[in-house]
């Protein structure tokens, strides 16, 4: 893992930056995305949590080796839909920003794992999200893991997972 600042990371030569896999710019109170991060593309974990983002560009779905992405304890309103790109990425953290949806795009993430939007104001989660061995944490409260056909059949056919008391009642139901 390279600890780098914005500065840092500008200054290194563009073949310098492809030899980055893991970078940590966290807790460097960033009020912008530092785009220079998108020419770091061999990139498989990014942290930029714990700062002060607004907005994610829609050009990070191009890093498309990314694994792990922590955009969490930031200000983010929105996420683009691009996203839905990162069809490596295995680890998504959404947690403590400002969102009140997320795109269905990120239905097309078909190695996510575990998905963390715990501290937001989200009313209702995407269909295309729910399916076999994703985990979706939010609330700090409830943790669901869907691990079977049926269970994602179910939620589909008879719940409709339309907000999360749906999915607190496919819990209760289910599991």
């Amino acid at each position: 893992m390279v600890r780098l600042s914005v500065s840092a990371l500008e200054a290194m030569t563009p073949e310098k930056r492809l030899e980055i896999t893991h970078l940590d710019m966290s807790n460097m109170s960033l009020t912008k995305f530092p785009m220079v991060v998108l020419t770091c593309t061999n990139l498989q974990v990014l942290y930029l949590g714990i700062n002060k983002l607004t907005m994610i560009p829609r050009e990070l779905g191009n890093l498309v080796n990314l694994q792990w992405l922590y955009l969490n304890y930031n200000e983010l309103t929105s996420v683009p839909r691009e996203l839905g790109n990162l069809e490596k990425l295995k680890l998504f953290s959404l947690s403590y920003n400002k969102l009140t949806s997320v795109p269905r795009e990120l239905g097309n993430l078909v190695n996510l794992k575990w998905f963390y939007v715990i501290g937001n104001k989200l009313t209702s989660v995407p269909r295309e999200l729910v399916r076999i061995d994703l985990t979706l944490i939010y609330d700090g409260v409830i943790t669901f893991t869907f691990t079977s056909e049926a269970t994602c059949e179910t939620v589909d056919r008879v719940i409709g997972l339309n907000t999360f008391s749906d999915l607190g009642r496919l819990c209760a139901r289910f599991f």
